[in-house]
């Protein structure tokens, strides 16, 4: 629930991996191209809402807002009158009053305040200050009506609406209500059934259409079995006239895989009329990058609007048999809860007469400037802006000789630079799992889940919700994960193409473990509450070479457990690695390696493997990729009858197992459940090719990631505890262990940088992928107006930039605030550089050598490795070759201040073939009130700081 991170074109080395690109893929690039303006916000000295997130995937904001279906207390724009005041659009006048008494009353009595439970309430977390995000949506006080299988059948349909048309056609911003015309609805989310009259624009002979626009549209349809139409913020209206399924897939704005629509949020099964219905769910909220029918964000060069709306349309089995028609249909929107949403604005740039500065740099800062670039402009005046793409390519750019640049790690063979604290972020496992065991307590659940009684299942029902939450991974389990060795994620390999992989083969010593529910060590960690987690595929990983990724990779070399287990080595059970991912070392138990490596290399002799693959042993962590992937299995292709044209083409491990983008695409595809799989094959496509997996339905759901804390928490997903190898000690991601941890980095050899600890304490509650990001300039490239404009922006992120809150300007929920030390860096980098302003100096003549300042300065940086973390094994494709983002998936690469035109928001995510791509400014321009700030004092005592040990 935190401010979108950026995506703008991220660049890697290299060619030829399979990654899966963002949704819209051109329209966010067209938003990166832009800048964004949002409202002055004011700051409070109360606790700030936002610094609680956390593992949960939960936490407060300062615009949640609670409606009631009765409209008792509701705000301005939440009131949707149940009487003959509420007009009803595309009917000619007709009014509530006018719906069919029966409905009505079977409403009232299961909504309304009378149903002796309190009445319908739905209340959504975040309204305010809104972009591409998650936000959550719960409901109580509905009466739980039985359905025809004896369980609750209460549910709410919930959807997103641009709002409606003014007289000259225009978007009316002063719309008291949205027109029905405007959601996005009818593409049948997650949880819909397309063969569902009630899940699509179905009109279905609602007899308040009679005499309306609708039916006179079409007024050859007696029977008025057509879909409502779509009316885009453009202005052009969709409505196909041969049938609903048709028209929602040939919808050019939005379909099953980018709709962000719940079609039957369905209540808790309570077994009780006497118990309110009441539910609570995650909700994507999207902006006119993500829907470009709904254009949600302001921006003053192509239609858009600053308020949106949320729409909840509550219904029953009872009402569903009165009118099955879909919740457009003008009877049942008359039912409808409503509630205004508002985004920040998008402007084209920021009110300033100096030109762009412009950054670029490491992914884990994006979301931090997203909303930092907006504060920079009201307080600081100047325009910034800053393009994501791979660290090592940051440095090498830097090194090329740009000014500026954000990375996690000191660049090497540079001499000038000066590094000054940014930002304090973190790697996590996020995940969308559905916890099946928290449904209904029922004579299985005790066996099957490993609950005590029914009181423990109870407690874990209250602490869960409806989602795993309390997943806990060890450094040795992650390593498992990321090298498919579980029998289930050996795919697209078959048991007859590798018999190690074989259920219950033991002609190799021990069977594979068939998943990671099975499996002893997870079992150890996490037994009770598991929901799905036994059909998990490997996580969802970035495709971009970043220095998350090595510090993932760092983690587990570091970790005796995990680093044996990559080495060959059995953990305590027998399992061993998939011997395509072992670097068969096996340095930890030498005693047994030659029977273990002969046993490997059996398996692999035994293997067929594809004839473009060439084994290779893999060496950790790899120079070529971020994430390890071995093409050493496909499926072969499907052959035409003549037995030589090719039908369907081999199926390889990159298409099973595809990466995206980035982080923020790897969290993005995690809330909404999509496997980043590229395995189903379409005939009808032009050319014919495989496409992606469709998303998993509401109970089914199992997807994790590799994402940054600051994309978990903009999406609300839950991250899972890092434990050692005992698990006696396990450590979320929160602001308190970042920070923990980072009083304990340690010096990288590079003066003035300092990074993880190699051996996190985990009983100290120190998080152990956290990870700094620094603000590097290159001296020797600078000139003294650059000099005091990096010094405006350095202040700004040290002082007021650490504040942390959901407005504009602040520091976004998934960051820790800097620490004294760090700030105490980043106060002397921005002395320096005003020093070099003023003089038109360089830092050798502007700063003494016996300053405390000298520590920031460096100038004959020793060498330090890249640890660019990855591998590839063999001649496949590789996997983190290709520099993939928004405009490179759009397949056009926009020119500076330059955009591309937006693509249809319905166009389904397709694999392309990543190429590096030039790095474009973006900014968004949002206002905060002034903070004052004053940390120049904390660099007298900065070398102090500098010289703490560990804590431990």
């Amino acid at each position: 629930m935190t401010l979108p991170s950026v995506r703008a074109h991220t660049s890697a080395g290299g060619a030829g991996s399979r990654v899966l690109p963002v949704p819209l893929a051109a329209a966010a690039a067209l938003l990166l191209a832009l800048t964004v303006a949002a409202p002055l916000q004011s700051a409070s000295a109360a606790p700030v809402p936002g610094s609680d997130w956390g593992s949960q995937g939960t936490m407060a904001s300062d615009s949640a807002v609670t409606v009631n279906w009765d409209n008792s207390g509701n705000p301005a724009g939440a009131v949707v009158p149940r009487g003959a005041e509420q007009v009803l659009p595309h009917t000619a006048g007709k009014t509530y009053a006018d719906v069919s008494a029966r409905l009505r009353s079977e409403a009232a009595a299961t909504f309304g305040s009378n149903n002796g439970l309190g009445g319908l309430a739905v209340t959504v977390s975040q309204t305010r200050n809104l972009q591409n995000q998650a936000v959550t949506v719960s409901f109580s006080g509905a009466k739980a009506v039985a359905g025809s299988n004896g369980k609750t059948s209460t549910y709410l349909q919930v959807f997103q609406c641009w709002g409606a048309p003014g007289a000259d056609g225009k978007p009316d911003p002063d719309a008291a209500a949205p027109d029905p015309a405007t959601c996005q609805f009818g593409a049948t989310g997650p949880d819909g059934d397309i063969s569902n009259s009630a899940h699509q624009r179905a009109l279905l002979n609602d007899p308040l259409v009679r005499g309306g626009d609708w039916e006179q549209a079409d007024s050859k349809s007696p029977t008025m079995n057509l879909p409502a139409p779509f009316l885009a913020i453009s202005g052009q209206s969709t409505r196909i006239t041969d049938g609903f399924n048709l028209s929602e897939y040939r919808n050019p704005y939005f379909n099953r895989t980018s709709t962000n629509e719940h079609s039957r949020f369905i209540a808790a099964d309570t077994g009780s009329d006497t118990v309110a219905a009441a539910g609570s769910r995650t909700f994507e909220v999207q902006t006119g990058a993500e829907a470009s029918g709904l254009g949600c964000g302001y921006r003053p060069d192509a239609p858009s609007v600053r308020k949106c709306w949320l729409v909840a349309v509550p219904r029953t089995e009872v009402i569903d048999s009165i009118l099955a028609a879909g919740p457009l249909s003008p009877s049942l929107w008359a039912t409808r809860i409503q509630i205004p949403l508002y985004f920040q604005d998008v402007a084209a740039v920021c009110p300033s007469d100096q030109a762009a500065t412009l950054s670029f740099g490491s992914e884990s800062l994006a979301a931090a400037m997203k909303s930092w670039i907006p504060g920079m402009c009201a307080q600081k005046h100047f325009t910034l802006g800053f393009s994501p793409m791979a660290d090592m390519q940051a440095r090498s750019q830097l090194s090329g000789g740009e000014p500026l640049a954000f990375t996690t790690r000191p660049v090497t063979g540079t001499k000038d630079t000066l590094y000054a604290p940014a930002a304090v972020s973190g790697v996590v496992i996020a995940m969308t799992i559905d916890n099946v065991c928290t449904r209904r307590f029922t004579q299985y659940t005790a066996a099957d889940c490993g609950y005590a009684n029914e009181a423990e299942f109870e407690a874990d029902r209250a602490r869960n919700g409806s989602l795993v939450r309390n997943l806990r991974l060890s450094a040795r389990l992650v390593a498992k994960l990321l090298t498919q060795s579980y029998v289930l994620h050996t795919a697209p390999a078959s048991a007859d193409s590798a018999p190690f992989a074989k259920p219950g083969n033991t002609r190799y010593g021990q069977p594979m473990t068939y998943s990671l529910q099975q499996d002893p060590e997870f079992l150890t960690l996490n037994p009770i509450g598991l929901g799905s987690a036994g059909n998990l595929a490997p996580p969802i990983v970035e495709g971009l070479r970043s220095d998350a990724a090595s510090a993932v990779w760092d983690w587990l070399l570091h970790d005796p457990a995990a680093k044996a287990f990559l080495e060959g080595c059995p953990d305590p059970s027998g399992m061993v690695i998939n011997p395509f991912y072992s670097m068969r070392t096996y340095a930890s138990c030498a005693d047994r390696a030659s029977a273990l490596d002969a046993a490997a290399q059996q398996k692999i002799a035994d293997t067929k493997q594809p004839a473009s693959f060439t084994y290779a042993t893999p060496v950790y962590p790899s120079d070529s990729a971020p994430y390890p992937q071995s093409y050493w299995a496909e499926k072969p292709a499907v052959l035409l009858p003549d037995g030589r044209t090719v039908d369907q083409p081999a199926l390889t491990v990159g298409d099973q197992f595809a990466r995206v983008a980035d982080m923020a695409t790897a969290a993005q595809n995690t809330v909404r459940a999509q496997p980043a799989s590229v395995t189903e094959w379409c005939a009808d496509c032009s050319p014919p090719a495989f496409k992606s997996v469709p998303r998993q339905g509401f109970g089914s759901r199992n997807v994790i990631s590799v994402t940054d804390a600051a994309s978990a928490a903009r999406f609300q997903l839950p991250t899972a505890q890092l434990c050692n190898t005992d698990g006696s000690a396990c450590v979320a991601a929160t602001n308190a262990s970042l920070q923990t941890a980072a009083t304990a980095f340690e010096p990288t050899g590079t003066p003035g940088v300092v990074g993880p600890d190699s051996t996190p304490d985990y009983t100290a509650g120190a998080y152990p992928l956290t990870v700094p990001v620094y603000g590097v300039v290159n001296t020797a490239a600078v000139t003294p107006g650059e000099a005091g404009t990096y010094s405006k922006l350095f202040d700004y992120i040290g002082t007021t930039g650490q504040e942390q809150g959901f407005g504009s300007g602040m520091l976004p929920p998934g960051y820790a605030p800097l620490n004294t030390a760090l700030k105490a860096r980043a106060a002397a980098a921005v002395q320096t550089l005003r020093t070099m302003a003023e003089h038109g100096s360089s830092p050798a003549t502007a700063v003494k050598p016996t300053s405390p300042l000298a520590a920031i300065i460096h100038s004959t940086a020793p060498a330090v490795p890249e640890h660019i973390a990855a591998v590839t094994t063999g001649d496949g494709p590789d996997p983190g070759a290709a520099g993939t983002a928004a405009g490179a998936a759009a397949g056009a690469t926009p020119a500076a201040g330059k955009a591309p035109a937006a693509a249809a928001a319905g166009q389904a995510p397709e694999p392309v073939a990543g190429s590096p791509t030039a790095r474009t400014s973006s900014a968004w321009p949002q206002h905060l009130l002034l903070i004052g700030f004053g940390l120049a004092a904390a660099a007298a005592i900065s070398s102090l700081l500098l010289s703490r040990g560990k804590r431990r």
